[in-house]
């Protein structure tokens, strides 16, 4: 793993594991220090795009055996959420299990520019991997070099040398996000069907992932319809299909029923990328959970140790950038991805007994509604378009200093930072200062902008005492992030193409940061309904639970309200 210029921490980790897979002969002890011995599985869930509200809007329609036992026989907080403003898919999944905010586990964005190079960096690639057997696209999730922190997993890993930590998506940058330095990541691709993985984590897939493949499980859903999973009676509470806002994407159409196809006449491509935007995707991934527990032997080491498997579950997110979360999909989306909790949870108890395991939920982000459907209810909101603010403010600059005129003195976007040429403006002898205070004078009046932060102010520490100025300031990365940060208005959309999908996220309101938190395993958890925690709070406590030290660079508390410290207590 890794080459001569693998940094200084993944070698400290890497180093650390060696150390410990040395007495992986050894039969470990399964005695806990005090009080109650660890799980010997921890399942850790995540649901892309999971705002907190629909857990509670669609209660009375989901199973008893799924997210309802989740709320009901667990521990749940309903006030839990991100500290960060930059409520996006690679940076949620990397402070999941770190409980590390972005300003210290370097994932700032889903992608973000080398500020050396010029160049678009990805938040999960790495030059050095290739996917495993697969061609590798540019900017293709290779390896979790550009996070700078551990993770659970790597501290349990370091702890005994024995556990195993599996991570499973249907995205690189979430699988990998998950894994840390030390796990094993795979995740979907697009192009087979499979769930793959890199080299980083292996230079060949195991006996038991190629078994499973022969069989082509991947291609069982071919030409199925996703239709409604209840009556049209039961959607009442949610909004109509078909909108005009909605977007046609992956030859899915905009209204039920939709074809998973994606216009492929036979499995191949088209197919395997549609039908992760829709509930199958979610199925497609409870095989391949099953696959790799049976596979792996998970939560049956050989050594007595706990062992982690980290799944998310990605078609959510796409179900809502496609037709809204108040949409009629987002809702039949959320009923079906409680069966397939259902299902999983009745496998785990068949296979280990679920008071033998730990489960816990949450999400990376929550989720907007469609800012045109928001108008349509008397809200104000709109779309705000990167490249047209863009030039509004270098056209602003170009008469403020007239020795920039048609010079492009803000260069990109990239969300939700805008990128200065500061050698530009050095050459021209100006002060950074002032043509950063010009630009973010026009941008705070720019339509559908709340708040800006230009990087003098951040490096100062020069910021408004309020609570998005500390969501900014956890978010943003000295030496990775742009130079202005612009924060939208609540209900407005801001994303690179203003109408690539119907609805977004990335905000720091609360539809983005109010995400789930619920943990279930009667041996370590009280059960019930609880208040206020953050994100980060959730890995803390699975460490503490583990027995384990805190990863690194980890800012969350013990939930110590839920937590059991002996039997019966």
């Amino acid at each position: 793993m890794g080459s001569s210029t693998q940094s200084a921490f993944s070698l400290f980790v890497l180093s650390a594991a060696l150390a410990g897979c040395a007495s992986q002969g050894v039969q470990r002890s399964t005695a806990a220090p005090a009080g109650i011995p660890p799980p010997k599985l921890v399942v850790f869930m995540v649901v892309d795009g999971f705002p907190q509200e629909q857990v509670t809007k669609y209660y009375d329609q989901l199973s008893e055996g799924g997210l309802k036992r989740l709320i009901d026989r667990g521990a749940w907080f309903s006030n839990n959420h991100y500290s960060h403003a930059t409520t996006y898919t690679g940076v949620g999944h990397a402070t999941l299990l770190s409980c590390a905010h972005p300003y210290k586990h370097g994932v700032i964005g889903n992608d973000w520019l080398d500020k050396k190079t010029g160049a678009r960096v990805y938040s999960t690639e790495d030059s050095r991997h290739t996917y495993l057997d697969e061609e590798t696209p540019k900017h293709a999730g290779t390896s979790p070099f550009n996070m700078k922190v551990t993770t659970v997993g790597d501290e349990l890993i370091y702890a005994n040398g024995s556990s195993r930590v599996v991570t499973i998506s249907g995205k690189d940058r979430s699988a990998i996000g998950l894994a840390g330095q030390l796990g094993t990541a795979y995740m979907h691709s697009p192009a087979t069907g499979r769930f793959i993985t890199s080299t980083y984590y292996m230079s060949d897939y195991p006996a038991w992932w190629k078994s499973y493949y022969e069989s082509r499980p991947q291609d069982r859903y071919f030409g199925q319809m996703w239709t409604p999973l209840l009556p049209d009676e039961s959607y009442a509470r949610s909004a109509p299909d078909d909108r005009p806002w909605s977007t046609n994407y992956k030859g899915l159409g905009t209204k039920f029923p939709h074809p998973i196809s994606g216009g492929a006449q036979t499995p191949s491509k088209g197919y395997y990328d549609a039908m992760l935007w829709t509930p199958y995707g979610d199925l497609l991934t409870l095989d391949f959970v099953k696959a790799a527990i049976e596979g792996e032997n998970l939560g049956s080491n050989p050594a007595g140790v706990p062992d982690l498997l980290a799944i998310s579950w990605t078609s959510h997110d796409y179900v809502h950038h496609l037709f809204g979360a108040e949409s009629k999909q987002a809702h039949d989306h959320t009923l079906r991805l409680d069966r397939v909790f259902e299902d999983f949870f009745s496998y785990l108890d068949r296979r280990f007994g679920l008071d033998n395991v730990l489960i816990t939920l949450s999400a990376d982000h929550g989720f907007m509604n469609i800012p045109e459907y928001s108008a349509s209810r008397r809200i104000d909101a709109g779309r705000i378009d990167p490249e047209k603010m863009i030039e509004a403010v270098n056209a602003h600059l170009w008469a403020r200093f007239p020795s920039l005129d048609g010079k492009k003195v803000v260069t990109t976007w990239w969300n939700p930072t805008l990128y200065i040429d500061y050698k530009l403006v050095d050459g021209a002898r100006l002060s950074r200062i002032d043509v950063e205070e010009s630009a973010a004078a026009v941008l705070r009046d720019y339509p559908g902008v709340e708040s800006v932060y230009t990087r003098n102010r951040l490096e100062a520490g020069q910021l408004p005492d309020t609570k998005m100025s500390r969501q900014v300031y956890l978010a943003w990365h000295q030496y990775l992030s742009g130079d202005i940060v612009v924060m939208n208005k609540p209900n407005w959309y801001l994303f690179a193409k203003p109408f690539g999908y119907a609805a977004t996220h990335g905000s720091p309101w609360s539809y983005d940061t109010n995400v789930p938190l619920m943990m279930m395993g009667s041996r370590w958890v009280r059960p019930g309904k609880y208040a206020n925690s953050e994100v980060v709070d959730l890995a803390r406590t699975l460490a503490y639970v583990l027995n384990v030290r805190p990863p690194n660079g980890c800012e969350g508390r013990v939930l110590d309200e839920i937590v059991r410290t002996a039997p019966g207590r």
